[in-house]
């Protein structure tokens, strides 16, 4: 269980770490990667991403290949993630669902904005 939160969690680094957008959307996106790691400590599961893992630099670089629709999906998603409960115990993967169901709010990113996000 814990490698497929790894797992998850890993993938989410991808868009955590190249996200496109600006100050505001690289500062939800690192603020989404901050609370993960909060929300999967009372789960015992340490995500292995510290706080120099979000490359907020490479975030702004990719500002150019996205829309403003791309940056408000952006934005959705870090809101998403920062709204997930705590992990609990025995309840991993109702966690993991509602982590990766976050994902599915940057469905129909351009391509260009996906390209310079890394996916």
């Amino acid at each position: 269980m814990k490698k497929l939160m790894y797992g998850l969690v890993a993938a989410g680094t991808l868009l955590f770490g190249v996200g496109c957008g600006g100050d505001d959307v690289c500062d939800d996106l690192a603020d989404a990667s901050r609370a993960v790691n909060d929300q999967t400590e009372a789960c015992g599961t340490d995500t292995g991403m510290d706080e120099e893992d979000f490359d907020k630099g490479r975030c702004e670089d990719a500002l150019e290949a996205c829309s403003d629709s791309d940056k408000d999906r952006l934005r959705d998603v870090a809101d998403c993630i920062r709204a997930l409960p705590d992990c609990r115990v025995g309840a991993e993967m109702e966690w993991v669902d509602q982590f990766s169901a976050c994902f599915q709010r940057a469905e129909g990113l351009s391509a260009a904005c996906a390209a310079a996000a890394g996916g």
